[in-house]
């Protein structure tokens, strides 16, 4: 098994958390071409499934304000060519460079 960032175990399952921090694209198209491979490889060993975390580090100089935590986490599925068993990955965004609440009111 690789290193990854987290590891919790329960018994003889772990699963692993692999973070991000990406300034450039906070797209889930991005998200999960850019890292869901990794994080999969990780479940190789054991149950195939994972979490990935990216910090998005995207500027945030105007919005209308900031996405709810359901609307920012998902559920992925990789499967490798070959492979008979998708990898499940639970994907989360956690939202950088975020505006105070009082900007909107300016």
């Amino acid at each position: 098994m690789g290193r990854a960032d987290v590891l919790v175990q329960f018994g003889a399952l772990r699963y692993l958390t692999e973070m991000k921090q990406d300034p450039d694209d906070n797209s889930r198209a991005h998200i999960e071409g850019k890292y869901l491979t990794q994080e999969a490889e990780y479940t190789n060993t054991n149950a195939p499934f994972g979490q990935l975390l990216v910090l998005d580090l995207t500027p945030k100089t105007s919005s209308s304000g900031t996405l709810r935590v359901d609307e920012v986490a998902w559920l992925a599925t990789h499967r490798p060519r070959g492979a008979t068993t998708d990898r499940l990955v639970r994907v989360g965004i956690v939202t950088g460079n975020r505006l105070t609440p009082s900007t909107y009111s300016r």
